[in-house]
């Protein structure tokens, strides 16, 4: 009974497990705080991430400064790039409010279409770079393929993500809420569920990619 609460024992590993998630989530909310660096901050949050989802007690700090610095060009152009097309799809979505006949239905099935490969993107392509080491291409190409192949996975992705939010901007109450939840814990906790479905949408291409080397 003594080792149940001895600092290896469940009590403490749980504890210790629900510290490093607060630590993450205040590391990455303080680094994100510039913008410009969001992406590479995202990628240092899913490096941390997937070692705690694979049962390892990474050092937090040391682990996500590491990845953020070794990934912040190329996390960062990425960023850059999905700020670009967001625009050019609320270009599209304001021009829909004013576009009339077959036109307007040709650009809403063109802003949904992209919309739905941006979203794909924004999900997978920060998590792609923090388990692997491609170009950005590469990583864009292999992102959108993945969504494609394993969309059951894609869509509970959307669904975990998208409910907080959908929760968070229903009401004044919902957005307290959620003011409260992603400054204790909420980013880093989305990140580390996440963390499990992803383990399993690259397990099959990280045993290729081992195999390759």
């Amino acid at each position: 009974m003594g080792s149940f609460f001895q600092l290896e024992g469940p009590i403490g590993r749980n504890l210790a497990r629900i510290v490093d998630v607060l630590l993450l989530n205040l590391i990455f909310i303080l680094f994100s705080l510039p913008v410009v660096t969001i992406g590479a901050s995202l990628t240092a949050l899913y490096t941390v991430s997937f070692k705690m989802a694979r049962g390892e007690d990474p050092s937090v700090w040391r682990n996500f400064t590491k990845a953020f610095k070794k990934n912040l060009k190329q996390s960062s152009l990425v960023w850059f790039l999905l700020i670009g097309i967001a625009v050019i799809l609320l270009g599209d979505i304001y021009y829909l409010v004013y576009a009339h006949g077959i036109w307007k239905v040709i650009f809403m099935s063109l802003t949904l279409f992209f919309g739905f490969l941006y979203l794909t993107l924004l999900l997978i392509i920060f998590p792609y770079i923090a388990r692997f080491e491609d170009s950005i291409k590469t990583a864009i190409l292999n992102s959108l393929l993945m969504g494609g192949f394993h969309f059951p996975y894609l869509f509970l992705l959307i669904l975990i993500n998208a409910v907080p939010i959908v929760f968070f901007l229903s009401s004044f109450t919902g957005f307290l809420t959620g003011v409260y939840f992603i400054t204790f814990g909420g980013f880093s906790i989305l990140a580390f569920v996440n963390s499990f479905i992803f383990k399993r949408i690259f397990s099959k291409y990280e045993i290729k990619k081992g195999e390759e080397a």
